[in-house]
Parts: C-alpha cells; sequence; structure tokens
C-alpha cells in the first residue's frame, strides 16, 4: 500500500524523564530497518556539541549513556538542503522547544508533503511551569505524543516538572544551569529558589 502522509511522534515531559533516551531509541530503530536519518538540534543547546545525547545520573554525576550525531541548524532553509542532500526518510530533532514558529510549518511539510516520518522531543513546560516556546503547536499537531514522566529528585514521587537550581531566575536557560525533576509539591518557582532553602 502507498504512504499517503508521513507522522509526527513527539517525546515531551520535564527535565530527566528521557526523552532524548527514547528519541535516540527510535532514531536507531528506524536505521536499523535501513531508513535514511537526518537528525538536528537547534544552536540553542550547545551542551554536547554536535549530538543528541542520553544521559543517566550514576554516583552523583551524568553519564552519556547513547548518543546519536546531529547538524546544529537555524533556519528552514537549512534543514531543506539537509533533507535534499540526505534523501532522509525520517527527520529527527530534539529540544524543539528552543525552535521558532517556521519550524512547526517545516514538521508539518515533512510529515504531511514529503510523507517522511517526524520524531521530535522537547519540553513542555518550562522552570515556571509554562507552556514552553513551540512545544504546545507542536503538541497539538502531532500524530503520536508520548508524555514522558521522571522522579522526583526531593521525594521519588512523579515528577512533571522541571526545576531550575541556580543562576539568573529571570531567564529560561543558562550555560551551565542544572535541572531536576520535580513534582508539584517539591517543585519552587525560580524567583523563590533563595528562600526556600
Amino acid at each position: 500500500m502507498l504512504k499517503e502522509f508521513g507522522t509526527i511522534t513527539v517525546f515531551s515531559g520535564p527535565m530527566r524523564s528521557a526523552k532524548s533516551r527514547k528519541l535516540i531509541e527510535a532514531i536507531k530503530d528506524h536505521e536499523r530497518a535501513q531508513l535514511k536519518v537526518l537528525t538536528v538540534k537547534s544552536p540553542a543547546d550547545t551542551r554536547d556539541g554536535d549530538k543528541v545525547v542520553a544521559k543517566e545520573v550514576i554516583g552523583g554525576k551524568p553519564t552519556v549513556m547513547m548518543s546519536v550525531n546531529a547538524h546544529f541548524v537555524n533556519s528552514r532553509k537549512k534543514i531543506m538542503e539537509l533533507v535534499k542532500k540526505t534523501h532522509c526518510e525520517v527527520f529527527a530533532a530534539d529540544e524543539v522547544q528552543f525552535f521558532d514558529r517556521w519550524f512547526l510549518k517545516l514538521v508539518q511539510e515533512l510529515a504531511f508533503e514529503r510523507k517522511i516520518i517526524v520524531l521530535l522531543a522537547g519540553l513542555d513546560l518550562d522552570a515556571w511551569r509554562k507552556p514552553f516556546g513551540i512545544m504546545p503547536e507542536i503538541l497539538v499537531h502531532a500524530t503520536d505524543v508520548k508524555k514522558c514522566q521522571a522522579s522526583c529528585f526531593v521525594c521519588g514521587q512523579p515528577a512533571q516538572f522541571t526545576q531550575k537550581l541556580g543562576g539568573d531566575p529571570s531567564k529560561k536557560v543558562e550555560p551551565g544551569d542544572h535541572y531536576e525533576a520535580r513534582c508539584f509539591r517539591c517543585h519552587v518557582m525560580p524567583e523563590d529558589l533563595r528562600g526556600a532553602g
């Protein structure tokens, strides 16, 4: 049967909820099936260079468990050049909350006009428990949403929020910031953090 359109699968949730791991596993599954995969990331995510990385905390330190190579992209033009160059059948992107609105239209075009399988991962909420960037629109246009949940770093209960632990409380993302997954009861707004300790 002829494939009429692609799909948009989104892995969303807080920090430390295995979004990147699930994205990488899906990428590797498609590679094992001999499909051509193009993986990209936003230049705003510089933590791991040109790789999408899944980490686990072992002995108190984040440890790389698996990774895939990725292209830094910041425009529709750059992505379309890579799509044409690679003849990809699968398009994957991590930390999609950092992309601008053009990205939503692009992934719809890839999936529904070009019949490409689209795999995306990103934070659905910021550290203030508010929708993060373009994620709300990405989620409502997805054909499949995988809601990922972590364990609260304080009490161990299911966690759906990201706790910002330092830096400037007015900035959403800063290099060197540390984040934890927290449940509703244990989550503290960044501007209230100094008084919580």
